[in-house]
C-alpha cells in the first residue's frame, strides 16, 4: 500500500473512533416527543387559535379548484375558502373535504369566509386509485344511497363493473340501488338476456329497476326511491346519469354527451361532483363517470363474504375464512356446480379476488 494510501485509512479510522454516539435513555426520550408532538397535532387540527370568529354550520355543495368550495348554509350559497390551518394539519389527506360534508364557516363580516372545521362523516362513498400507494378518494359524503348506473346498450351492460361497485358499497356500509338505464335501446330478441341478467341480482336481494329517459319507463319508481332521501348518482360514463337527472329535473338543463359511435364509449359531460336539492325532497349527487373502480387490497379478505349473491351460501361453508377457490365442502363452489351461481358471476369474483 502507497503511503498516501495509508495515511487516508488512518485518518478514515481516527474518524469512525471519535464519533459520538448518544445515551439510549436520550434516544428513547426523543422518542417519546416525537410522539407527544404527533398527539398534540391532532389536537390542534381541531382548535382555532384566532379570536373573533362567527362560525356558522354549512354543507359543501360543490368543489372548485385551489380550495374553493361552494357551501350551502341554511339557504344562502357563499364560496369558502379552506382555512390554512386545515391545509397544514390534514396535508397527508388525499382528500380534505368532500361533496356531502357538513363543514364550520366562519362567516365575520372583515374576513374572507373559510372552512374552520370539518364536522364528522357518518358515512362516505370512497374509491381508490391504482399503483403502489392506492391514493383515496372520497365520492360523496353523509349519504343514504348509492345508485349504480348502467345501461342494457351504448356502452353495453358491464355486470364485472356492478360487481366492484356492490362490493365498495358493501364494505363500507351503504344502501346501493342497481338502475339498468337506455331500456329503450332494448330488442325482442334480447329480452330473455336481460331477464337472465337481471333475476341474480334481483334473487340476491337487491333493488334494482330499468328506465329509459326516453320513454320515461321506470322513471316514476326511480324517483320514489329518490324521493327524501339523499343520493349519489354514479357509474361507467355514457350510461345516461345526467339524462335521467334532467328527466327528473327538468329546469337543470344539464349537458350531455352521445357515446361514440365507434367504440360505445362515453364522454365525460360531468366534469366534478354536486350536490343538487331535489324539488320533490331530498338531494342528488351527481358525480363524474369512471371507466374503472378500483378496491383497496386490504378488502381482499371481505371480498368472499360480500361478493353479490354469495352471502345466501357463505355461512353454509365448510371453513369461516373460505375463499371459494378450491376448498374441501365450499357451499359456493357447490352452488356453481348446480347452476345456482352462473358461471360469469363466478368468473367475475375470481378475477376481482386475483387482482387485489
Amino acid at each position: 500500500m502507497k503511503q498516501k494510501d495509508k495515511k487516508k485509512t488512518r485518518r478514515w479510522t481516527e474518524r469512525i473512533k471519535n464519533v459520538q454516539l448518544p445515551d439510549p435513555d436520550v434516544l428513547d426520550d426523543l422518542k417519546e416527543k416525537a410522539e407527544f408532538k404527533t398527539a398534540r397535532i391532532g389536537t390542534k387540527a381541531n382548535k382555532s387559535y384566532k379570536e373573533g370568529l362567527e362560525l356558522k354550520t354549512g354543507r359543501i355543495l360543490e368543489i372548485k379548484s385551489n380550495y374553493y368550495y361552494v357551501v350551502d348554509l341554511n339557504g344562502e350559497i357563499v364560496i369558502a375558502k379552506m382555512s390554512g390551518r386545515l391545509k397544514q394539519f390534514l396535508y397527508q389527506s388525499h382528500t380534505i373535504a368532500a361533496v356531502g360534508d357538513f363543514v364550520a364557516v366562519d362567516v365575520a363580516p372583515a374576513a374572507e369566509k373559510r372552512i374552520e372545521k370539518i364536522l364528522p362523516r357518518r358515512n362516505a362513498l370512497i374509491r381508490y386509485g391504482t399503483g403502489s400507494f392506492q391514493k383515496e378518494i372520497i365520492l360523496a359524503a353523509n349519504i343514504d344511497q348509492v345508485i349504480i348506473t348502467s345501461s342494457w346498450k351504448k356502452p353495453r351492460f358491464k355486470a364485472g363493473l356492478i360487481d366492484r361497485y356492490l362490493c365498495i358499497i358493501a364494505i363500507q356500509g351503504l344502501e346501493p340501488i342497481i338502475v339498468v338505464n337506455k331500456i329503450d335501446l332494448l330488442k325482442k330478441e334480447e329480452e330473455e338476456e336481460l331477464a337472465k341478467q337481471i333475476a341474480y341480482y334481483q334473487k340476491s336481494g337487491y333493488t334494482l329497476i330499468c328506465t329509459s329517459a326516453v320513454n320515461g319507463s321506470g322513471m316514476q319508481e326511480l324517483k320514489e326511491l329518490l324521493q327524501n332521501k339523499e343520493s349519489v348518482f354514479t357509474g361507467h360514463s355514457g350510461t345516461g346519469k345526467t339524462s335521467l337527472i334532467n328527466y327528473l329535473e327538468p329546469a337543470l338543463h344539464l349537458p350531455t354527451a352521445e357515446v361514440s359511435i365507434h367504440n360505445e364509449k362515453g364522454k365525460h359531460t360531468t366534469s366534478q361532483s354536486t350536490l343538487i336539492p331535489l324539488s320533490f325532497g331530498g338531494y342528488l349527487l351527481d358525480t363524474p363517470g369512471i371507466k374503472t373502480i378500483s378496491l383497496h387490497s386490504e378488502d381482499k379478505q371481505h371480498i368472499p363474504k360480500v361478493f353479490p349473491g354469495f352471502n345466501r351460501f357463505y355461512s353454509k361453508c365448510k371453513f369461516h375464512n373460505c375463499r371459494h377457490l378450491n376448498e374441501e365442502g365450499c357451499a359456493v363452489l357447490a352452488a356453481v356446480e348446480k347452476g345456482i351461481i352462473p358461471y360469469e358471476r363466478y368468473d367475475s369474483y375470481q378475477y376481482l379476488y386475483a387482482s387485489l
